[in-house]
């Protein structure tokens, strides 16, 4: 399950790191064990890890620093919307969101590969 958690927050990363620049990133999680393994950088599933060093890559190149905490899923409503395909919810819950969806990269071009 954290690897599900952890993926869009990867995602977000890469499209939008070059944004952060010089600024710290607060990410708000429900799951306690993403936000364990985020703000720990580690996780002994090799597939986590390959997402943690493609986010920690992204800050590093881009300047920024990130965090995570973990609010109860009962206040987590936007995610909470989007993950249920509740699109008037999340529209009431995010005016400000953009109208049409972002391009997601591919799962390959997020996990970071350890060179051989």
């Amino acid at each position: 399950m954290a690897f599900l958690e952890l993926y869009p927050i990867v995602v977000a990363a890469v499209l939008w790191g070059h944004t952060w620049t010089k600024k710290r990133i607060m990410f708000h999680c429900d799951n306690e064990a993403t936000v364990h393994i985020f703000n720990k950088g580690t996780s002994k599933n090799s597939d986590i890890m390959k997402l943690m060093r493609s986010l920690i890559w992204s800050a590093a190149v881009n300047n920024y620093t990130i965090k995570s905490v973990h609010i109860p899923g009962k206040f987590n409503i936007i995610s909470d919307a989007l993950s249920r395909f509740q699109f008037q919810r999340f529209r009431q819950a995010a005016p400000r969101a953009a109208l049409y969806p972002t391009q997601v990269p591919k799962r390959e071009d997020l996990m970071w590969q350890i060179p051989t």
